[in-house]
């Protein structure tokens, strides 16, 4: 077999090893769509806001189609709802 022949029958089995290996990867990492990872970036940010916020404070957080967010804060104490509201610039002003 000449020089050419063992190159190129080199390059055809490393070439069916790169195709195997990226067709595993694909079967075994399966990508997360840009969606999913904002739906579960959003989740995140809700919960870790609902763990911040204490006492008897509700909050209708609301998001629009451009990603800002707007809020509603009802309690009783005047100062928990300025800590809450604090909470939420800080957190969701990103």
């Amino acid at each position: 077999m000449s020089v050419y022949g063992k190159i190129l029958a080199f390059l055809l089995v490393l070439s069916l090893l790169c195709v195997s290996c990226q067709r595993f990867k694909d079967l075994t990492y399966p990508e997360k769509t840009s969606q999913e990872e904002k739906k579960e970036k959003y989740e995140r940010q809700i919960e870790e806001l609902r763990k911040s916020l204490k006492g008897d404070i509700k909050v209708k957080l609301k998001r629009d189609a451009k990603g800002n967010y707007s809020w509603e804060i009802q309690g009783r104490d005047v100062g928990e709802v300025l800590k809450a509201n604090e909470a939420l610039k800080k957190r969701l002003s990103d």
